[in-house]
């Protein structure tokens, strides 16, 4: 009677762990965090404010550059002419205001990198939210990072990049109304 018993459970065990697994199946899908920050409007916009700034730092670089290499131009028609005093002096003219173009140069870079990271990191977080939410509500069990490092293959059907990009829109211009 107990052999019948543990054949019947074991039996019975067998016949239902495909269902079980099956009712327990999980639902994955991955998303591209950097096509949805490039590609939402969001992103977007801020790759234009970040485009525009970049545009007004070249131009003030160039015009410094010009004006260091009028300087030098000048160094160079004088040669000789110059008495070695004066010529000394423009020299250190000429060096004390490359460096400043230099230092002004390295001080930009480093702010727009700041900037740029930090902004990046706000949408990324943003993005993060919406992922989560979609997630969420739609009942996934994992949500993946589409990168090749991580994600060797995943079928086209299961990327919600689209899906994140369209709902972050969304959500951007409820906020921006309601300010």
């Amino acid at each position: 009677m107990k052999r019948f018993l543990l054949v019947s459970i074991i039996f019975l065990t067998m016949l239902l762990t495909p269902y079980l697994v099956m009712a327990q199946q999980a639902n994955i899908a991955y998303v591209d965090i950097g096509k949805v920050v490039m590609e939402s409007e969001k992103g977007k916009q801020a790759k234009k404010t970040m485009d525009d700034e970049i545009n007004k730092i070249r131009k003030d670089l160039s015009s410094k550059q010009e004006e260091l290499q009028k300087l030098k131009d000048s160094l160079d028609k004088q040669g000789a002419a110059v008495k070695p005093e004066k010529r000394e002096e423009q020299q250190k003219l000429y060096n004390k205001k490359l460096k400043d173009y230099q230092n002004l140069e390295n001080e930009y870079q480093g702010d727009m990198q700041q900037k740029i990271a930090e902004f990046e990191q706000n949408l990324v977080n943003e993005v993060m939210d919406v992922i989560k939410k979609i997630g969420e509500r739609e009942k996934y069990t994992l949500i993946l990072q589409k990168h090749p490092a991580i994600l060797l293959y995943a079928a086209p059907g299961i990327d919600i990049t689209n899906k994140v990009i369209e709902e972050y829109n969304k959500q951007s211009k409820e906020k921006a109304t309601k300010k």
